[in-house]
């Protein structure tokens, strides 16, 4: 495999110092193993993710649930983790991921209206989405993804018959020309190459009006990584 001849990625602290070979970066702080916050522990956030991420719940099934379980563990002097569906969105709603919150609006269409014009073009649709740029860093600041991030351009060869074989983003030469176009300015040196992929899906959504639209950084192995996500109701 060839990277580049210039040094881009090179690894240095956040005042753009470059680090010597080997020495790992400053870690981020320590989190408790036992901070489950918003939640109240580990029992809830796992109730939460099963209730809505996995089985995507209706707001009734949810509510019969958690009166199963309270029936059950009233004799015990204790309550379900959620009193109903309308508990357990509010602690979802106050959920953070990486202190990037959610933020919306509101659009419409402005053009001009044909003769019984369908009805989007009078509806209202609400965007809600995380702040790209703020996801982004937080998904290059998180240690799980370390080796799985092409910091520099690369070409892969067969060497059964010297053919260039392309996998990543990273391996293509719109990739290498980018890299050559900016390594002549030696302040660049310290930065790599970080492009944006976005995809539109309509798959795993907990409700049929909502389209998602994902966004991974380029580099990233696209099996492994998480990604940032946004939601149009339609």
């Amino acid at each position: 495999m060839l990277t580049h001849h210039i040094p881009l990625g090179r690894p240095c602290t956040a005042d753009g110092v470059f680090l010597a070979p080997g020495v790992p970066p400053t870690p981020p702080p320590p989190k408790s193993r036992n901070d489950w916050s918003p939640y109240h522990n580990d029992i809830e956030f796992a109730t939460a993710e099963f209730a809505f991420k996995q089985r995507h719940m209706s707001n009734a099934a949810a509510d019969t649930l958690f009166d199963l379980m309270a029936a059950l563990l009233a004799k015990h002097n204790d309550s379900p983790p959620f009193a109903d569906h309308k508990d357990l969105h509010q602690v979802i709603d106050a959920t953070q991921l990486g202190d990037v919150p959610w933020q919306g609006f509101s659009v419409q269409y402005t053009g001009e209206h044909p003769e019984n014009a369908p009805s989007w073009m009078d509806d209202e649709y609400d965007v809600w989405y995380r702040d790209p740029r703020l996801m982004a860093h937080n998904m290059l600041a998180n240690p799980t993804y370390k080796k799985e991030i092409d910091y520099t351009p690369f070409r892969e060869y067969d060497a059964a018959n010297d053919t260039c074989r392309w996998k990543d983003f990273m391996s293509g030469d719109w990739a290498w020309q980018q890299a050559a176009s900016h390594s002549y300015n030696c302040s660049n040196w310290s930065k790599f190459l970080m492009l944006i992929i976005v995809q539109n899906s309509e798959r795993n959504l907990p409700h049929p009006r909502y389209w998602t639209q994902y966004k991974q950084p380029v580099g990233h192995d696209v099996s492994h990584s998480v990604c940032a996500h946004m939601f149009l109701t339609l």
